[in-house]
């Protein structure tokens, strides 16, 4: 369960590792967040590493502080699947998408859930490993 003030993982090549979530998007009451959700982070942390610039060394696509969309994918707190599995993972982690929940980057490390690849198809397309 995300709640505001919790900071998550990202698995996306993006070049941001780490962002701090700032609102649930949903109705006016909910407060935390779970799979397939998406939410309003600030970005805290960049990976100093190939994804920030490119070749032709154009400006740095996303600044720290600023705020951006986002999807969870995976969360510590236990799923339960229809048929009666419960699936968990070691880290909460999101990928960032635009407004219209379409992912940003072309490519998510790790694994995402069956479910999100059906609810959100240009998610599925894109990850590679799919539980």
């Amino acid at each position: 369960m995300i709640q505001v003030g919790s900071v998550l993982k990202v698995c996306d090549r993006t070049g941001v590792s780490l962002v701090q979530c700032i609102k649930v998007f949903g109705s006016y009451k909910k407060r935390i967040a779970s799979l397939g959700d998406v939410i309003l982070v600030s970005i805290k942390k960049f990976n100093m590493g190939k994804f920030q610039f490119s070749k032709t060394k154009r400006k740095r696509r996303f600044l720290k502080g600023s705020l951006q969309r986002a999807l969870i994918v995976r969360t510590k707190v236990k799923y339960q699947r229809f048929v009666g599995v419960y699936v968990r993972f070691d880290e909460n982690a999101v990928v960032l998408v635009n407004k219209s929940v379409i992912p940003i980057s072309n490519r998510v490390f790790g694994p995402v859930l069956r479910e999100l690849c059906i609810k959100y198809p240009a998610l599925g397309s894109i990850s590679r490993y799919i539980i």
